[in-house]
């Protein structure tokens, strides 16, 4: 009993710190989103009309709304490709270069394989060629950082350069599609089914619903998720207590790359129908503030992407309230992820710093 109001003590504390934070990132999204106003306002236009042209171009009518999911199934697995990586302090920068891979990988083999395979299997080999594409092209970044301690940010960003060279290649040169920037079309049956009449969602979003699901039990309910994260906590103090290191490190590569390459299969299978050149639009770097506002949590990275589809996509809708070009709402997109760093809304912060 003598230790009850210490424990009471000690909860208050911590209910205050919590209360403390989250108003410190309300302030801060708040003025986030005042000085994006000021922006728009130089520009010349109506910070609220741009506002609602945003959640319109994204959110105003059904097509709108699948289009935002599409684009934020892209993002939960760029988003999952960099979280868990980070999670053990490692810096997976390439989900670009892994995303592009997978993708080659889905696009090559349903346009290879006989047509004469039953639909639910060859659909079921792209997911997992492209899941091996770009676990594949993590490998490489894992292992060099496992072996010989290379910077990983330095050859996971070769490594996307090389990808998206190779991606031109296999549209150019190995199936080319006449008079357009792509592969040829992969056959009917190799493309995932629509699931929402009316839109363009198809089988790839319960995909990345299933990703968040996989991430989360990995990290949360796996020993390979908890060596991941006690690495990130202290890299030391793992190694001392006998944890693989190397294993690991090369384990959260491979994880994460696997699901960069899902996200561009899901793109070839379940959007385009083909690899397009420069399909991508930056989601493997975009998925890197995804996975940072979500504080590296797969379950937060659901909401993040979704937030961040939205910008994406609904950036459509500025031509037509405001008159801006589509373009400015990139200029919003990473204007947002700047201002969210400079105001600490998104910060990567570890137990032992904590404490320090």
């Amino acid at each position: 009993m003598s230790n009850f109001p210490l424990r009471v003590k000690e909860v208050a504390v911590r209910h205050e710190s919590t209360i403390r934070s989250t108003a410190g990132t309300i302030v801060s999204v708040a003025l986030t989103l005042g000085v994006i106003a000021a922006i728009l306002a130089g520009l010349g236009a109506n910070p609220w009309s741009a506002g609602k042209g945003l959640v319109s171009g994204a959110l105003g009518n059904r097509f709108n709304i699948g289009q935002t999911v599409m684009i934020a199934s892209l993002l939960i697995l760029t988003g999952l490709a960099a979280a868990i990586p980070f999670s053990a302090r490692l810096w997976n920068i390439g989900a670009e270069g892994q995303m592009y891979v997978g993708a080659i990988a889905a696009a090559g083999l349903g346009l290879e394989l006989p047509a004469s395979t039953p639909r639910w299997l060859l659909c079921s080999i792209l997911v997992v060629a492209s899941l091996a594409g770009g676990a594949v092209w993590a490998l490489v970044p894992g292992v060099l950082k496992a072996t010989i301690n290379a910077n990983e940010v330095i050859v996971s960003l070769m490594m996307t350069f090389i990808a998206l060279e190779l991606a031109d290649y296999a549209i150019t040169a190995i199936w080319p599609q006449p008079a357009a920037p792509q592969t040829r079309y992969l056959p009917p049956h190799a493309i995932f089914p629509n699931i929402w009449t009316g839109t363009l969602v198809t089988a790839g979003a319960p995909l990345a619903l299933a990703g968040v699901i996989v991430a989360w039990l990995v990290m949360r309910r796996s020993g390979l998720g908890f060596q991941i994260r006690a690495i990130g906590l202290n890299p030391r103090a793992a190694r001392m207590n006998g944890m693989p290191v190397g294993r690991v490190t090369v384990l959260a590569f491979v994880i994460g790359g696997a699901f960069a390459g899902l996200a561009g299969g899901i793109n070839v299978l379940g959007i385009n129908g083909a690899l397009v050149s420069g399909f991508s639009g930056n989601f493997g770097y975009l998925g890197i503030a995804v996975a940072l506002l979500a504080r590296l949590d797969p379950l937060w990275i659901l909401p993040s992407a979704v937030l961040f589809a939205i910008l994406r996509v609904g950036s459509n809708g500025l031509q037509v309230q405001t008159g801006l070009s589509p373009d400015v709402g990139e200029i919003i997109v990473a204007t947002f992820v700047i201002l969210l760093l400079v105001f600490r809304v998104i910060r990567l912060r570890y137990a032992e710093a904590q404490s320090a």
